[in-house]
């Protein structure tokens, strides 16, 4: 960005005007950085407690194997109630 001054008053103008500007963005970032640092000490409290989260790998793999027998289970408890009906009517059909 190029800008053009008439005279020294507008150049100082507009080099207080950028130093202001610098002063409240360093204000800002300070007020930021403070902020980030408090996250990082309640980052603890902010997350569930769950074995998901563990810093080991052997507890978040058995956690995530857990979810999926479970999940597997659900789903294929209707399916396995089904092939039995249908086993069970065929087989009460034939003397």
């Amino acid at each position: 960005m190029s800008t053009k001054f008439n005279n020294m008053n507008e150049l100082t103008s507009y080099l207080d005007a950028m130093e202001n500007r610098v002063k409240t963005l360093e204000s800002q970032n300070e007020i930021f950085r403070r902020y980030i640092a408090d996250m990082g000490k309640n980052v603890d409290t902010m997350l569930p407690n769950t074995m998901l989260l563990s810093r080991s790998f052997i507890q978040r793999a058995f956690t995530v194997w857990g979810h999926y027998f479970v999940a597997q289970l659900l789903i294929s408890i209707p399916f396995v109630c089904i092939y039995f009906i249908l086993f069970f009517t065929i087989l009460a059909r034939k003397p």
